[in-house]
């Protein structure tokens, strides 16, 4: 086995040093760290980091990057400052912990070319409020609402400047941004990729956002392979809405038995984190995951 493995604390369900204790138990050399839910920057001294690396090197483990999830996108107003405060705060405990990862989620990539406003579905429209149809109301008209709404091009621009900054923030402490898609749109990635001037980031490669959003994971590799920076290694299914559901390893959609040769045949240098966000038996789903590799995997030599 070739790739660079790694598991995740989060899908062991437990603290984090009996996650730690548990994740040694598999066939890895890596573990990845949540640092939101389990290394805050606020609470852990250097002197705790440096415990916890200890502790992760005395079961034969690496820490396999960190990962700063959140449930809305990264240039979203709400609590945009808070936000990108949290994920400074993450990016300077990256190499106290001898890594160089950092995992965040982007959310959709805005089109660069709409400069027409984002409208709210909820907003209101002059039909259906009777403040807004009167002259004398102080009620702003719904067409002066929909006006201030930002464009999708006002939030590429918005976007590529947060990337930017903390791109470089990273670079002065020695961690690289890897950036989490909703979905593979190749010509805004490389839009994206070509505006962030300073610092360097990296992408997050997910076979199971392929399979959600109908993209071919091989594909998808080949075309970004140069700027992947971190493999998630989950597998899911695309139902018929057009959505998708994650799903234990095996059971989806990829085709394992060409991703995987592929991702050896690459002699990729990056961590492969075998994943499960979802699902009553995370643990057991991760170690299963680990076993069933070995069949898909080319034999050495």
């Amino acid at each position: 086995m070739t790739l660079r493995l790694a598991v995740a604390t989060e899908d062991f369900g437990q603290p984090l040093r009996q996650a730690i204790e548990l994740a040694a138990k598999n066939k890895v050399q890596g573990l990845r760290l949540n640092a939101r839910t389990e290394v805050r920057a606020e609470t852990f001294s250097d002197t705790a980091l440096r415990q916890l690396k200890h502790y992760v090197a005395e079961h034969q483990l690496k820490v396999a990057g960190l990962n700063y999830s959140s449930r809305h996108a990264i240039y979203d107003e709400q609590n945009l400052d808070q936000r990108l405060d949290g994920i400074r705060s993450a990016l300077t405990l990256v190499r106290k912990l001898g890594t160089t990862e950092l995992l965040v989620r982007i959310g959709r990539i805005p089109d660069p070319e709409s400069a027409a406003p984002v409208i709210s579905p909820d907003a209101p429209k002059d039909d259906d409020v009777d403040s807004l149809r009167n002259p004398f109301s102080f009620a702003p008209a719904a067409s002066a609402l929909r006006s201030a709404a930002a464009s999708d091009a006002q939030k590429f621009q918005l976007l590529c400047d947060i990337l930017a900054d903390l791109s470089s923030f990273g670079s002065h402490h020695g961690a690289v941004l890897q950036l989490q898609f909703s979905s593979f749109e190749l010509k805004r990635i490389q839009q994206l990729l070509s505006r962030i001037g300073a610092g360097s980031v990296g992408i997050v490669f997910d076979p199971a956002a392929c399979a959600m959003t109908g993209s071919s994971p091989v594909r998808v590799f080949r075309d970004l392979y140069q700027h992947i920076g971190y493999v998630r290694l989950r597998d899911a299914q695309k139902d018929v809405d057009g959505g998708g559901i994650e799903v234990p390893f095996g059971d989806g959609n990829v085709d394992w038995t060409e991703l995987l040769p592929t991702l050896v045949e690459a002699n990729l240098q990056t961590w492969v984190c075998v994943e499960r966000t979802g699902g009553d038996q995370r643990d057991d789903d991760v170690r299963d995951a680990i076993r069933r590799l070995a069949q898909f995997l080319p034999s050495p030599g």
